[in-house]
C-alpha cells in the first residue's frame, strides 16, 4: 500500500487553503517523491480535494468525482454541487464502503468557496465528517493543530494563512518520518481554485538539540 502523510487546511478572510507534502511511502520506505495529493474537483472550479492515506483509494475518489461532474454537465441544467454537497456525498460513499468492511483508507480535506463563504470539511475512512476553521489529518492532528490554534484568527490574510501552513508543514517535516520538505498548497477563493507546483520549504537544522541529540539517553529531546 502506497500512502501519503498529513494534510492540513485553514480558512482565511476571503477563502480557504490546504497543504500537503509530495511524499508517497511504501510502508516505512520513502518510495515516491513528487506525488501531488490534492486536486481541483467539480464543475464550478470552486472546490479542492486533498487526501492522506492510501493513494490508490484517493485516485479512485477522483475518478468517482469526475464521473459525477460529467453527469452534472450532461444534465445541463446549470446546477453544480457546492463544496458542502460534495463533502456530504463523499462522506456517504466512505461510510457505505466502511459498512461493507472495504473502506476507502483515506482522511480527506475538502476546501471550497461558494456564494461569498469559504468552506473547510474533513472525512475519514469511517465516514466521520466535520467542518471547522482549521483542521489537520494524520500526525498533523497532533503536531500541527496546536500551532494552528495559536496562529489562526478570523481576519487572517492569504499571506498569513500561507505562512501558517508552511510553518506547520515545516514542523511535520522535522518530526514526522513520513513527511517531505517538498509541499503543494491549494487555494480557493472568489476567483476560483488553484494548486501550486511543488516547492521546497526553507529548513534550519542547526538547533542545538538537533546538533547534540539526546545526551541523557532517555529517548527524549
Amino acid at each position: 500500500m502506497v500512502t501519503g502523510g498529513s494534510v492540513i487546511g485553514v480558512k482565511y478572510a476571503g477563502g480557504a487553503m490546504v497543504a500537503a507534502d509530495t511524499l508517497a511511502s511504501y510502508g516505512s520506505l520513502a518510495r515516491y517523491e513528487g506525488v501531488v495529493r490534492m486536486a481541483q474537483v467539480g464543475m464550478a472550479n470552486d472546490t479542492i480535494l486533498a487526501a492522506g492515506g492510501d493513494h490508490s483509494d484517493y485516485q479512485y475518489m477522483l475518478k468517482m468525482i469526475d464521473q459525477k461532474a460529467t453527469a452534472e454537465f450532461a444534465i445541463d441544467d446549470g446546477a453544480t454541487m457546492t463544496p458542502s454537497s460534495l463533502h456530504s456525498w463523499l462522506t456517504r460513499i466512505m461510510y457505505q464502503r466502511r459498512s461493507k468492511m472495504d473502506p476507502l483508507w483515506n482522511s480527506v480535506l475538502i476546501a471550497g468557496f461558494r456564494d461569498g463563504k469559504s468552506y473547510l470539511g474533513s472525512s475519514d475512512l469511517y465516514g466521520t465528517a466535520f467542518t471547522d476553521d482549521f483542521m489537520a489529518s494524520g500526525l498533523g492532528a497532533h503536531l500541527a493543530l496546536p500551532l494552528m490554534r495559536k496562529g489562526w484568527r478570523e481576519d487572517l490574510t492569504e499571506a498569513e494563512a500561507r505562512t501558517l501552513l508552511e510553518d506547520c508543514m515545516r514542523v511535520l517535516f522535522y518530526r514526522d518520518t513520513r513527511a517531505s520538505a517538498y509541499i503543494t498548497i491549494g487555494k480557493v477563493d472568489a476567483s476560483g481554485s488553484s494548486v501550486s507546483e511543488p516547492y521546497i520549504l526553507d529548513t534550519f537544522w542547526e538547533h542545538p538539540s538537533f546538533v547534540s541529540g539526546n545526551t541523557r539517553g532517555d529517548g527524549s529531546w
